[in-house]
């Protein structure tokens, strides 16, 4: 076998993990399996929060991973999504798009 075409396939179809590895698509990836594992979710109905309030320990992490989440923004996170909140969406995107809405142009 040829090693240099096994080096070419590897570079042509890179496995998610060394994609994430390296930082490229990451969190868009992240996201979008998040929806489809919430599609599945619904799509089977299965009770997730039965599941973990009978499970203790999972319900411990799930609360000390949200209270870490919830520190982050508050820490770090926050005034930037404020300031881009407030002077991105607002200033410029919804003053502009409220007269078109309402039809005033």
């Amino acid at each position: 076998m040829n090693t240099n075409n096994k080096n070419n396939e590897a570079r042509l179809y890179p496995s998610i993990n060394s994609r994430l590895r390296r930082g490229e698509d990451g969190f868009i990836q992240i996201l979008f399996l998040f929806g489809i594992f919430c599609v599945i979710i619904w799509y089977f109905k299965l009770d997730v929060r039965g599941y973990i309030d009978s499970h203790q320990e999972l319900r411990d992490s799930l609360i000390g991973m949200i209270n870490w989440l919830k520190s982050i923004w508050k820490d770090y996170l926050e005034g930037a999504g404020m300031f881009i909140w407030n002077n991105i969406i607002i200033d410029l995107i919804w003053k502009n798009l409220a007269p078109l809405v309402a039809g005033k142009f």
